[in-house]
Formats: structure tokens, C-alpha cells, sequence
């Protein structure tokens, strides 16, 4: 990674450029806050989590599935926290019983342990049916193409120079250029790319490492270090002086990774999959999460995409789209307790959303079609209550809401992705950066977070 660092310096210098005698690297800051988005890929249906109509009957003319209802359980008025409503679990989520209990207990225990920091945004109006529209538009505040995501604005905004300042592993992620892009949803990649010459077999050779006996990758550095000294001592010439000079700093400095892999270790060691609600289940968004958490708290992030899919839920969408949901927010969960054990928590920005909502009625395969209506989550650092903000109708369609409040206001605005945009482009300090008029987003301020 320095030799390729190096390489990328004198090819912006021509090889001919007067450039100054090299300088130590100067590392750049840490962010004194952190911004992670979770995309619920394929678009979720909000009234079977946080927006939930119960046996409602409001479309009995467009589905005879449960009498035209837009949920087939109703409503719990156990399962509320402050404003917050969540869905009941239908008995159509599977025969097993356990199973119908593991998820009832996802979403309660979710709701209850984060229900404090949890800002619910109902009744948003994406405009829009298609994938790719409603998920630019989700993340960006802009339904046409050329604004970049929210948190790559954010990390562009707060610390563009970090190592890896934008982790994304899917989900809309463009960046216009503000920012590197970086893809790490493993421990395996991260661990290569932050030691690449790392190298440790059965036999028990150790050409890298910190832990395990002799290091040899120590002697051929001295050696690397040693070889470039003779060629400086000896180049008459006073270019290639100075270009020995870069490449003898750029050796000698450290990027930091290392300290990923170290963060990465001790959060897998004391943070265990397993030990969340005894399902081990949500793997993939627990492994994104253990990654991204490692790297924020290394100083290396500003902020990342995390992705997890199966909400596209055209068919048997109770049987598909409960499991899935209860398995988001117990990998949500999961990084909530890592993001506590590695001490950023009280810093760290949590936004969920989707495409955009499903059909307030079932169609003849069980299924939900795409609908606009949609709902976002937001875990902040700050106590919220429980607070709602924004609100749909009984058929679930978007309502006026008013600005300040966000309850029904027959003389407020229509909330959409570009309000809740603008409103955590604020929260999060950056609402007026200097990117700001570039990306502009002219609507109303909705105070969504007070």
C-alpha cells in the first residue's frame, strides 16, 4: 500500500516536478462524531414494524386477503414505547410457535432497549415505485442522479482525508468524487488490507506478526531501509536524491491500519454474535457491523452503508418479510452493544430506511406490491422519548404534517425524503458545510429532531 502510495506521488509530480524534500505524513483527524446508515434493501413494509394499521379493512375493494386489511394480525397496545407503536407478530409468520416467538421477541426487545434514542419518521412520500429511484432518493435527499449518498456528504464534509472516511457495502453509495469509497464487510478483507504483509501457516512460520514469536518481517524492512540509504548516499543526481528521500518517508510512515485489525480483535473477542438474544442469527449485518465499528473507533471512519436485504416481499410477504425484519433489528442491536463496548456510542448516529414502503393491502400471492409511503428510524445519542414524527392515514398515505410537531395538520407539508435529509444533514452538523451549495436542499425545515 505505500509502494502503490508512492507511486501515485511522483506520477502526480510528472517525475520532472520540483518538489519539496519529503515531510512526515501528517495524519488526519479523527471525527468527533460518526453517521451510519442501514439500508433495508428491496423496500420494507412499515406497517408490519413501526407504522403498523392492525385489521384496519381500509382496502376491501382491492384484496380479499383478510378482508382488505392492511396488516393480517392487529393492533397490540402492549407493544408501544412513548409515541412508538410496533407490529405484532400474524400466525401466517410460520407454523412453529418458537419460531413466531423468537421474532415477537426481536421486535419487542428492540423496541424497548432503544426505544429512549429512537426517533420514528412516519409517512414519508418517496413519489416513486422504482428500486433504484426511491433508494437514490432515501439517501441522498435527491430523486435524479448526481447528488451523492448521505454518508458519503457526511464523511466528505467532517474528514474526506480518513484512511477508509466512507465504508459502504451497498445500497445507494454514490459519492461524486467527494470522497474514497471503500468496501470492507469482512474481517478476513479488513485484516489483509490493513496487514497485507501479514503471514502465519501450521508449520509454525511467522513472516509477520505481532504475537507470535519472532517477526521476520522486521529484518527485511531494516533491509528495505538499509538499501534505499546506500542508493541515497551514493546518487550524485539531485532529483533522484529527492525522489529516494519520498520513497524512504513513505517507508517509514504508518498508515494506521494495523490498528483496525487490533479494534477488530478485541471487539470479536468481547462482543460475541451469539450473546445477543440467543438466535446467532443476522450474521452478515453483524459481521459489516463489527467492521465498521472496529475502523470508527480506530479513528479510520467517518461513517459507512451498511446492507441487508430480502424485503422485496411480492409473495408470502408475512412469511418472508417478519423474519427478515426481526434478524435487521437484532443485527442493529448487536452493533448498538459494539458501538458501546468500543466506547462511541454517545457519538455515533444511527438512520435505517428503505426503497421506499409495500402495499397497504395483500395481493392474490400473499404478497405486497411497491407503494411510496414510507417510514425511517433514527437512533441518536441523545434521548428522544420514544418520539414519532410524521404520520400516514388509516390506508396508509402520507399526511400533512405539521412542521414543528409532525402530528396531522391539514395546513402543514407533505413530508419527503429531501425534509429528512435536510433534518440529518443538521443534526449531524453539516447542513450548512461547505458542500452545502452544491447539494443544495431547498425545502422547508422540518424539526424532526427539535
Amino acid at each position: 500500500m505505500k509502494r502503490r502510495n508512492f507511486l501515485q506521488m511522483m506520477a502526480a509530480a510528472g517525475l520532472t516536478a520540483q518538489a519539496p524534500l519529503w515531510a512526515p505524513k501528517v495524519q488526519a483527524a479523527a471525527p468527533d462524531r460518526f453517521l451510519i446508515v442501514v439500508n433495508a434493501s428491496g423496500g420494507w413494509d412499515p406497517t408490519s414494524i413501526c407504522d403498523p394499521k392492525g385489521l384496519n379493512q381500509a382496502y376491501q375493494d382491492r384484496s380479499d386477503r383478510y378482508e382488505g386489511s392492511t396488516n393480517s394480525v392487529d393492533l397490540d397496545s402492549n407493544k408501544t414505547f412513548g409515541n412508538i407503536q410496533w407490529s405484532a407478530i400474524p400466525e401466517g409468520v410460520s407454523n412453529d410457535e418458537l419460531v413466531r416467538q423468537r421474532i415477537n421477541d426481536q421486535f419487542d426487545d428492540f423496541f424497548t432497549t432503544h426505544g429512549d434514542k429512537l426517533t420514528v419518521i412516519n409517512g414519508i412520500d418517496t413519489g416513486t415505485n422504482n428500486h433504484d429511484t426511491g433508494n437514490r432518493f432515501v439517501w441522498s435527499g435527491n430523486d435524479e442522479t448526481g447528488y451523492p449518498s448521505l454518508a458519503a456528504y457526511f464523511a466528505a464534509s467532517v474528514a474526506p482525508t480518513l484512511p477508509m472516511a466512507y465504508i459502504s457495502n451497498g445500497g445507494y453509495d454514490f459519492t461524486d468524487s467527494l470522497v474514497a469509497r471503500a468496501r470492507a464487510s469482512s474481517a478476513g478483507f479488513v485484516s489483509e488490507v490493513a496487514d497485507p504483509n501479514s503471514y502465519y501457516d501450521d508449520r509454525g512460520f511467522h513472516f509477520r506478526t505481532a504475537n507470535r514469536g519472532v517477526d521476520q518481517y522486521s529484518h527485511i524492512e531494516a533491509a528495505q531501509r538499509a538499501r534505499i540509504q546506500r542508493q541515497l548516499d551514493s546518487e550524485p543526481l539531485p532529483l533522484r536524491r529527492k525522489q529516494l528521500q519520498q520513497l524512504f518517508g513513505i517507508r517509514n510512515t504508518d498508515s494506521n491500519l494495523g490498528e483496525l485489525t487490533v479494534r477488530l480483535d478485541d471487539l470479536q473477542a468481547n462482543v460475541l454474535r451469539d450473546d445477543h438474544w440467543n438466535t446467532n442469527r443476522a450474521n452478515s449485518l453483524k459481521s459489516q457491523a463489527e467492521v465498521v465499528v472496529a475502523s470508527m473507533a480506530a479513528g479510520l471512519t467517518a461513517s459507512a452503508n451498511l446492507n441487508f436485504g430480502g424485503f422485496d416481499t411480492h409473495g408470502n410477504h408475512d412469511a418472508n418479510a417478519y423474519p427478515d425484519l426481526g434478524d435487521l433489528l437484532e443485527g442493529i442491536h448487536f452493533m448498538m452493544v459494539a458501538l458501546q463496548y468500543a466506547g462511541i456510542a454517545d457519538r455515533t448516529t444511527v438512520v435505517v430506511g428503505s426503497d421506499f414502503g409495500r402495499t397497504p393491502y395483500y395481493n392474490s400471492g400473499n404478497g405486497k406490491d411497491h407503494w411510496p409511503v414510507t417510514s425511517m428510524l433514527v437512533l441518536r445519542p441523545e434521548s428522544s422519548g420514544g418520539r414519532v414524527f410524521g404520520a400516514s392515514t388509516t390506508e396508509f398515505l402520507s399526511q400533512p404534517v405539521n412542521l414543528t410537531t409532525g402530528q396531522p395538520d391539514a395546513a402543514g407539508e407533505i413530508l419527503t425524503p429531501q425534509h429528512v435529509n435536510r433534518a440529518i444533514r443538521n443534526l449531524m452538523g453539516v447542513g450548512s458545510s461547505s458542500l452545502a451549495d452544491n447539494y443544495p436542499l431547498n425545502v422547508p425545515d422540518f424539526r424532526i429532531f427539535g
